[in-house]
């Protein structure tokens, strides 16, 4: 989930002046436009008429190579 900078310094100065959020976390997530990011490697594909060359791994080879 991607969300945009100006969404988050909005929520951020709103947050600030607002007593309900005093010493809380406050989570931000939108109600919608949410795309995977090969969704959006989708839409760029169809932008720029090629297809790219995509690669998988399994979630403990990604995990593997964070150690």
């Amino acid at each position: 989930v991607f969300v945009d900078e100006d969404d988050v310094g909005t929520y951020t100065i709103k947050a600030a002046d607002d007593p309900r959020t005093l010493n809380k976390t406050l989570y931000l997530r939108q109600p919608e436009n949410i795309m995977s990011q090969m969704e959006m490697v989708e839409i760029w594909e169809n932008l720029i008429g090629k297809r790219l060359e995509k690669t998988s791994i399994s979630e403990e080879e990604f995990l593997a190579s964070k150690k």
